[in-house]
């Protein structure tokens, strides 16, 4: 009986650990001191057909192509 007692206890406190509330963050910093957003990249998806080379002895299968049309960049 005793040990169902102190795993119970054990249970409590570390359930009541886990319901912290989170600190809030009061001191909002200025737009000058935070950095500019990343905007996404920009890809483009191109589909390459199935093609016969050197003379009809080698078939490739047609596959998708993706091409990085802008990179990251900085907001403004």
């Amino acid at each position: 009986m005793k040990h169902w007692k102190m795993l119970l206890g054990i249970l409590l406190l570390s359930l009541s650990g886990c319901m912290t509330q989170p600190k809030s963050n009061d001191s909002k910093a200025s737009p000058e001191e935070l950095p500019p957003e990343l905007q996404s990249p920009s890809v483009k998806k191109i589909w390459i057909p199935a093609l016969l080379k050197n003379n009809g002895l080698e078939w490739e299968s047609g596959h998708y192509l993706y091409r990085i049309e802008r990179g990251v960049q900085w907001t403004h």
